[in-house]
């Protein structure tokens, strides 16, 4: 399969996605995690740290350093973008290509993507399963992180970038999931990619369904 790269030269530009209208962008307010997914979703944030297709996948750490709440679509931009539109564009609907024998638990996945991609969700740094620990950045932990991020103030050192999620979109039953992964290092420094995960055996695996992602 074909895979693309999205080079964009901004954080701003790396975070627009088809559809997503010009100015201000308002968000949904911040909800805590659905009881019903958070067991599957922190397993899947857990193991896309450990080994999710990342920038300075084998940099030596000493925390985590993620974004408190989850990347979400502005509430006046549509989940599933309208033709007309597309252009420099990270939207799951365009970057994905299930295969033909699975269509119908990817539908389901869209479809709840579709109905979920305004939300935004509050993490807990207590539900993810990592040996190194996790450091939730308030938004404004995130602007003093971003005004140095090599040589970050004290209590952010040792974190080797700045992580990023979007809440995790299941087909009915959960064996297949979608989410975003994003690590920022610097003004001109990061990627972003829609990862598509499937349970085997109790554990989430990448599937190669992603044809295109995004880097700066």
């Amino acid at each position: 399969m074909r895979t693309l790269a999205v080079l964009l030269t901004c954080l701003g530009l790396a975070t627009l996605m088809p559809g997503q209208p010009s100015g201000t962008p308002r968000f949904a307010k911040p909800t805590a995690m659905p009881g019903e997914r958070a067991e599957d979703s922190y397993a899947i944030y857990s193991q896309l740290l450990k080994s999710g297709p990342i920038e300075w996948r084998n940099v030596s750490r000493k925390q985590w350093l993620i974004e408190e709440t989850t990347n979400a679509l502005p509430l006046d931009a549509a989940c599933q973008p309208a033709s007309d539109v597309h252009g420099i564009g990270m939207n799951p609907h365009d970057v994905v290509k299930a295969p033909e024998d699975r269509q119908t638990e990817w539908k389901e996945v869209l479809a709840d993507y579709d109905q979920h991609c305004h939300d935004v969700i509050r993490l807990d740094n207590q539900s993810f399963r990592t040996k190194v620990p996790v450091r939730l950045l308030s938004a404004e932990d995130q602007k003093r992180f971003r005004k140095n991020p090599i040589n970050p103030p004290a209590e952010f050192a040792d974190g080797a970038g700045l992580h990023r999620f979007t809440e995790v979109f299941f087909n009915a039953n959960h064996t297949l999931a979608l989410a975003e992964e994003g690590m920022w290092c610097g003004s001109r420094c990061g990627n972003w990619v829609w990862v598509v995960l499937e349970r085997r055996e109790g554990r989430w695996e990448v599937l190669p369904w992603v044809h295109t992602f995004a880097v700066s």
